[in-house]
């Protein structure tokens, strides 16, 4: 569940230009971080192997959160909290995870 109450950009924002963002930072990340795609790719498999298919997570410095997404995903019945000084990163992850919110 993430607390969205004081988060979040105004009213009458460009989702579709967020997403695009969203999309050249996570494609930034990927040449800026070598093996990115592959540390995420393992994060879910080391949680399954350490506690199960439906683990409870802290995703701290969240960003945008393209780990908690990738969680959610795999993990139907996993519960994240994602954390992040910047409070429309937050925001966002909350608005693509309304089924986790």
């Amino acid at each position: 569940m993430t607390d969205t109450t004081r988060a979040g950009p105004r009213a009458g924002t460009d989702w579709q230009a967020w997403q695009a963002w969203q999309d050249s930072w996570d494609r930034l990340q990927e040449w800026y971080v070598p093996d990115r795609e592959e540390r995420f790719r393992v994060m879910p498999d080391m949680a399954e192997a350490l506690v199960g298919t439906s683990p409870r997570v802290l995703d701290l410095a969240c960003g945008t959160g393209s780990i908690t997404d990738r969680l959610l995903k795999r993990f139907p019945d996993a519960t994240s909290t994602g954390v992040d000084l910047d409070p429309a990163l937050v925001f966002d992850l909350a608005r693509r995870t309304p089924e986790h919110t």
